[in-house]
């Protein structure tokens, strides 16, 4: 049972201990026939107490393993090695969030790209029904190379048992990220519950401190349950309005108190990260940390540039090798409602220029025997009050857009593209409606049918300037590459006709989201020889040079970029060349 340095486990030979904590052991190991080093991962043998723990353990790694995001370290294989389950992972060289803050605090722009990149693969996994459970700064990696992960997922769920108590002493031994109803060891977890522990870490990384601290474990867990969260504005002045509200909702004692899922989460901490850096212009000039896309773009240019000036080569920082995903999604983030009251009232204005026009009954016997198949929760509760109101007002478009987003929010695409379609054929022949439906598929970084609003507005016509219109085509198809259908919708849809070459980049960047460089290299090295006029085609090309660490290059390419004039606003934001 034992894992001994030098020894083989599996096809892994074992290089060095790297640490140990209350689930598992971690080992920096070499896999010859790849030829790379990996992490493994192998739990305490006390788990194999438990007689269920392996088919456990198999189904939750199946699971995670599906995973596909560039900030949530991927699980390459799981195995057992003498009776003793082991997980294979990314190595990531470089420190944990934890070990970054014991040296100084980060800087407000810094605590922004960590928070931008983790609600980003918080939203992505929920989306797929996966939840955390154990969110943390020690669970979160900052590589030497510049990139930022989240690390452990789902292991808190795949090392949970009833009989093991090696979980409950686990889960005492880090109290301070612990939600008030995993406290309770209650069930029926929801995506609240990583919420809260991300509204802990970011409460820490803006105050300076976790909310709560006492001497023993149990009196923390008792503060998380019953004690008045400190405000922060008390412990750090500094701070503005927006944020303490912001940190106030992520904290509430209460799951139905919080926001209701991530995309919520990501709108009101982004916007009150946004206003209180306006307000602190000198706080944190430049990040030393490129924790996203964004902080990687900004800091390549700025080490090009001080590179050339003195006149003397270093290593370039090594990036994620996924593009970032705007307004805190991608890619994936999102598929939430922005906050109700915003939605409504720019419902009560739009719905009023609508042009109500008869279509196929989404409320089919079909659809309505899936509901009644599905599991009570929070998502599936909003989903029957919006069916009974669609039933209620079978021609209102917002019910079916609003309906569209509770399913993707619910990982149910197939019945979300039916609602979509159907909101927009009610909304047809209006293009302003159709527009402002785009829009606000866009704020909630649902891409793919935030693109289809924008192409059916070029076909009916355009109330806005055709260059606005194509930016924003452009801009969601950018991002569309993040959600897993966006290439087949594209391709299977008669309804639209799309550029192919910017199909194309959509391809490339699922290829490259998958792990298939070359075959993204190969596609979005066409559209720069055809159509050099596509210069989201030059960030692509970035992004896969440095998967490929060909780092110098990636660099060329984006100095070539930023030189350009008259770059469309949205590829500025990409660059980091705005101003805040």
């Amino acid at each position: 049972m034992p894992f001994i340095i030098g020894e083989n486990v599996g096809p892994y030979r074992l290089i060095e201990k790297l640490g140990k904590g209350g689930m598992a052991t971690v080992y920096k190991a070499y896999h010859p026939s790849l030829d790379r080093y990996v992490a493994i991962k192998a739990l305490h043998p006390a788990f194999m107490e438990h007689p269920g723990f392996i088919d456990r353990f198999n189904r939750e790694a199946k699971v995670v393993a599906k995973l596909e995001h560039p900030n949530i370290v991927p699980i390459y294989d799981y195995s057992e090695h003498e009776g003793r389950p082991y997980l294979v992972l990314k190595y990531v060289q470089g420190e944990t969030l934890k070990a970054r803050l014991e040296k100084s605090k980060l800087t407000y722009k810094e605590s922004r790209h960590v928070f931008r990149v983790i609600s980003s693969a918080l939203a992505y996994a929920h989306k797929e029904g996966v939840l955390h459970r154990d969110v943390k700064p020690s669970n979160v990696l900052l590589d030497k190379a510049g990139g930022i992960y989240l690390a452990d997922f789902g292991l808190a769920r795949m090392t949970e048992t009833s009989q093991t108590t090696l979980s409950g002493q686990m889960m005492m031994g880090t109290p301070h990220y612990i939600s008030p109803e995993q406290a309770k060891g209650l069930g029926n977890l929801d995506a609240r519950t990583d919420i809260y522990s991300l509204g802990v870490m970011m409460y820490e990384l803006l105050v300076g401190e976790v909310p709560f601290q006492a001497d023993t474990p149990f009196s923390v867990i008792h503060d998380h349950i019953y004690s008045p969260l400190p405000l922060p504005l008390d412990l750090n002045p500094d701070l503005n309005e927006p944020i303490q509200r912001a940190l106030l909702k992520a904290l509430a004692k209460k799951r139905e108190d919080r926001f209701a899922n991530m995309g919520e989460m990501t709108s009101a901490f982004l916007k009150a990260f946004d206003a209180l850096i306006k307000e602190r212009p000198s706080e944190g000039e430049a990040p030393t940390l490129a924790l996203d896309a964004e902080a990687r773009h900004t800091a390549a240019l700025k080490r090009a540039k001080a590179e050339q000036q003195a006149a003397e080569m270093s290593a370039i920082p090594q990036a994620e090798a996924e593009p970032r995903k705007k307004k805190g999604i991608p890619g994936w983030i999102g598929w939430m409602l922005i906050p109700a009251l915003a939605l409504f009232c720019l419902a009560s204005v739009v719905i009023q220029n609508a042009r109500k026009v008869p279509g196929p009954e989404l409320i089919s016997p079909a659809t309505l025997t899936q509901e009644a198949g599905m599991s009570a929760g929070p998502a599936n509760g909003e989903i029957q009050d919006l069916l009974q109101q669609v039933r209620e007002d079978p021609e209102n478009y917002f019910l079916r857009y609003q309906l569209g987003v509770a399913y993707m929010d619910a990982g149910r695409p197939a019945l979300a593209r039916e609602a979509f379609q159907k909101s927009f054929q009610l909304a047809e022949g209006n293009p302003d409606t159709i527009l402002t439906l785009g829009d606000l598929l866009t704020e909630i970084n649902i891409w793919t049918y935030a693109a289809y609003s924008f192409l059916k507005v070029e076909e009916l016509g355009s109330p806005i300037p055709i260059e606005e219109l194509q930016d924003k085509i452009r801009e969601a198809l950018y991002h569309a590459a993040y959600e897993d259908f966006s290439v087949e919708f594209f391709k299977n849809n008669p309804e639209i006709e799309l550029d192919p070459d910017l199909l194309r980049l959509v391809e490339a960047r699922r290829a490259l989201i998958s792990g298939r460089v070359d075959l993204a290299a190969d596609l979005v090295d066409q559209v720069m020889v055809e159509r050099p006029d596509l210069l989201e085609a030059y960030l692509l090309k970035s992004d896969v040079l440095f998967a490929q660490e060909k780092y110098d290059e990636a660099r060329d390419i984006l100095l070539e970029l930023e030189s350009m004039n008259d770059l469309p606003p949205w590829i500025e934001g990409e660059l980091g060349l705005q101003s805040e």
